[in-house]
């Protein structure tokens, strides 16, 4: 049995911001569950577009929401009942201002010496 070596280039800082992705098929409401300043984890009800580029919609609270762009590059099916299925797509940001990195990294940092 081998041992899975971390193939991430960031950590990972867990949260749990509400997010909207607004594609061309309509909005999905989702959450946030962790993030690195190259992407998000998110879990939702509906997929995606996998193909293209959306916009995504993040509310911070206490923050002003944050407007970025991704593509899904993963995704899995986290849970699954009668009442649906709960999917988990990894995003990366294709467009992302200066001012939202910086806060993400800042995020980052604290949740890094949090676990310290």
């Amino acid at each position: 049995m081998s041992v899975q070596e971390e193939r991430r280039e960031y950590p990972r800082a867990e949260v749990k911001w509400p997010v909207t992705l607004i594609t061309p098929e309509g909005q999905i409401e989702g959450e946030i569950e962790n993030f690195t300043p190259k992407g998000v984890f998110i879990s939702c009800e509906e997929a995606p577009p996998l193909e293209r580029s959306f916009r995504i919609v993040i509310k911070v609270p206490g923050r002003q929401t944050m407007n970025v762009a991704g593509q899904v590059i993963w995704s899995t099916v986290l849970s699954s009942d009668e009442g649906g299925a709960r999917l988990g797509v990894g995003i990366h940001f294709t467009e992302i201002s200066e001012d939202n990195l910086k806060f993400l990294r800042q995020v980052l940092e604290q949740s890094e010496e949090k676990q310290s």
